[in-house]
């Protein structure tokens, strides 16, 4: 039986695309594996590849922020991961190449936590779990949609806070689909 362990084990050796030459670590997840909501990033940043967990740079100081002020522990209530799970240089986007390389381990990682709900993050996040999609992250942020049986929610991703100067509305969307997915994973 496959367990997140082995799947783990598999992406630190993993060598499918050209990232793995850059790495210093794999970037697999952080929180708990039996959460009912999983948030879904890009890609790890040079924190993130330092230390080898996803959302610990800036992003992750605003995200793990938002989900404490719902009343929630970013240890125990919720599951973070990425598309890709290896930093590409300078931070850029993922290109199609890596994030098909990439993209059966989330979907693995996924199928054995089992969450009520993802939140997906950005546009590369959105784009990567719902390739029919041609709308852009702006118009379908805060709807629902399908990942399999899972619910899904797009939304900004806390960088795009954090470029924009202000948490303002941006900020307070966020935290209405956090309180969104936190009711559907209750149903």
């Amino acid at each position: 039986m496959r367990t997140l362990d082995i799947v783990q084990a598999e992406v630190s050796a993993c060598t499918k695309c050209g990232l793995h030459a850059t790495r210093k670590n794999t970037v697999f997840s952080r929180g708990n594996p039996q959460a009912a909501i999983c948030i879904v990033g890009e890609a790890p940043g040079e924190d993130e590849d330092t230390q080898g967990l996803p959302f610990v740079g800036r992003s992750g100081k605003l995200l793990d922020e938002t989900i404490t002020s719902l009343g929630l522990d970013p240890t125990k209530d919720i599951y973070v991961c990425n598309i890709i799970k290896c930093r590409p240089p300078g931070n850029r986007r993922p290109e199609e190449a890596e994030v098909n390389s990439c993209i059966s381990y989330l979907e693995e990682q996924i199928q054995l936590v089992s969450p009520k709900v993802i939140i997906a993050l950005g546009s590369t996040a959105v784009d990567s779990l719902l390739p029919a999609n041609t709308f852009g992250i702006t118009k379908i942020r805060g709807k629902v949609f399908k990942f399999g049986k899972t619910a899904l929610i797009p939304t900004y991703h806390p960088s795009y806070v954090l470029r924009n100067g202000s948490k303002g509305p941006v900020y307070e969307d966020f935290k209405k689909d956090l309180a969104a997915a936190l009711d559907k994973s209750k149903e």
